[in-house]
């Protein structure tokens, strides 16, 4: 029984061989050294692509952070246009909507004179880094809803939505209804 297990050990070789001789395996060994890592060469074209990717992607994405705050700050106007025209129905009660200095708010006169807030001022300027100004004069700047939830405006306003190049608004009917698209 040994002898086969010798005589199959001897077929397969030895367990451990030994390095080839320095003549023949000098030429891989050079090989396998010289592709080890990247050259300079190859480096800088995969930078200068990557530049040529950013230089191309990035305004793309700035603008598309510009029209998403644009959008938010919109919606959030509209909700809270909305949320003051629906408290004036609910309380059967005054409800201001107001916007000074590109904080927007909303307020409801209680029975009793005082005043409650409606989801608190919120800074579009500093939270989202939009701007918005009625568009003819600051006294536009409020909106009053009675307790049908009608308002008694002069005429329309349009509120002026900026960052930084881009710009969008909102309309205000004569009767406090929302128009997200104005025609100007």
């Amino acid at each position: 029984m040994r002898t086969a297990i010798t005589r199959a050990l001897l077929r397969a070789g030895p367990l451990f061989r030994s390095p080839p001789p320095a003549s023949i395996g000098h030429r891989s060994r050079l090989r396998s050294r010289a592709r080890r890592g990247f050259s300079i060469i190859e480096l800088l074209v995969v930078l200068i692509v990557s530049g040529f990717v950013m230089a191309i992607g990035v305004p793309r994405f700035a603008a598309m952070r510009d029209r998403m705050a644009l959008r938010s700050a919109k919606q959030q106007m509209a909700a809270y246009l909305v949320t003051a025209r629906a408290a004036a129905i609910r309380r059967s009660s005054t409800a201001v909507f107001s916007v000074q200095n590109s904080t927007i708010s909303a307020r409801v006169k209680l029975p009793d004179g005082t005043q409650s807030s409606l989801g608190g001022k919120v800074p579009l300027l500093s939270a989202r880094g939009v701007a918005v100004a009625p568009s003819i004069s600051a006294a536009d700047s409020l909106v009053a809803y009675d307790s049908r939830g009608m308002a008694n405006l002069s005429s329309a306003r349009v509120y002026l939505f900026t960052r930084n190049s881009k710009k969008d608004s909102i309309c205000v009917s004569r009767l406090g209804l929302i128009a997200q698209y104005c025609s100007q």
